[in-house]
């Protein structure tokens, strides 16, 4: 858990700034890390925009990855000359994500770092298509970058769920909650938990009853058995009574709203493997809160064994 020994780092092929080199190196740093960065492009990205009469196909090709070898090689020789290992390569594939499912399945790196853009006036995260499939199907630990420069010093906020509901396995908190210790250790930050007891939301509810539930809020013996086992779950680490939260609302709205007050830099999200599916999943409650976190999210997933 301590140690991540090779970070896989998405590049991004049409931005000036790479914000996700620019964490991956504030982790391999702080870690000692090796840098894999990826630069993957599309196929048919650019072939509204070839003009036969003045190249040929391959030779547009040849020219567009070209560009992208140069910037992997920029990355990884400003990464050497900061004391960090860094390798790369430019790929051309698609779907995005199935390039990154692969790389990741061949090389096994300690973690997927992600630029995602916040957009705070819409107070939503610009997430594509190939977020969420990374965010579902990434097997390895997920970091997406909203702002670099919020992981040192920061407040690591991790989201914990004892009542296990969403079918998942108790082991994921005890893992969210190390995660957070080592991240906080590692970068000089300073780690919250968050349980919500969720009021239950629509997509939980079936016909009628749909509407009436959410005015309902949990009874009395519901919320102590919450409260006892959030308890219990953290009676196993060292932290102050002020940094053990506890709320009662929809529970996406509540993690959003525990980010915002605490200030805090990274949150820490768990996802859960549905069998019948064969993928991972991530529950209603965390893809609500997502893109409307303004600051860094790193999803965790269980143990293989777990799943």
């Amino acid at each position: 858990m301590d140690s991540l020994r090779t970070i896989l780092t998405l590049l991004d092929p049409s931005a000036d700034e790479q914000p996700a080199f620019q964490a991956a190196m504030v982790l391999a740093k702080r870690f000692g890390s090796e840098l894999e960065l990826l630069l993957a492009e599309f196929q048919d990205f650019h072939a509204g925009y070839f003009d036969p009469m003045t190249t040929t196909l391959q030779e547009f090709h040849d020219s567009v990855m070209a560009g992208h070898r140069a910037l992997i090689e920029r990355c990884a020789q400003a990464a050497t000359e900061d004391g960090v290992k860094a390798l790369g390569e430019a790929l051309w594939g698609t779907p995005f994500h199935e390039v990154v499912l692969a790389r990741v399945a061949a090389t096994r790196p300690g973690l997927v770092v992600k630029y995602s853009t916040y957009h705070s006036r819409i107070e939503r995260t610009l997430f594509t298509g190939s977020d969420w499939h990374l965010v579902r199907d990434c097997p390895v630990p997920l970091l997406l970058v909203k702002e670099p420069g919020r992981l040192v010093g920061t407040r690591i906020l991790a989201c914990v769920d004892p009542l296990h509901t969403n079918d998942k396995p108790a082991s994921l908190d005890r893992k969210l909650l190390r995660r957070g210790a080592t991240l906080a250790e590692k970068l000089g930050g300073e780690l919250h938990a968050l349980h919500v007891c969720a009021i239950p939301q629509p997509m939980n509810l079936v016909g009628d009853a749909y509407v009436a539930a959410l005015a309902v809020p949990p009874d009395e013996e519901w919320l102590g058995r919450a409260r006892e086992s959030y308890k219990q779950l953290m009676s196993g680490y060292d932290l102050p009574k002020d940094r053990v939260h506890q709320r009662v609302g929809v529970a996406s709205r509540e993690i959003v709203a525990a980010a915002r007050e605490i200030e805090a830099g990274i949150v820490l999200m768990g996802a859960v493997s549905r069998r019948r599916l064969e993928r991972w999943f991530v529950g209603s409650t965390a893809e609500s809160a997502l893109d409307r976190l303004p600051c860094n999210v790193w999803v965790e997933k269980p143990e293989p064994r777990d799943a």
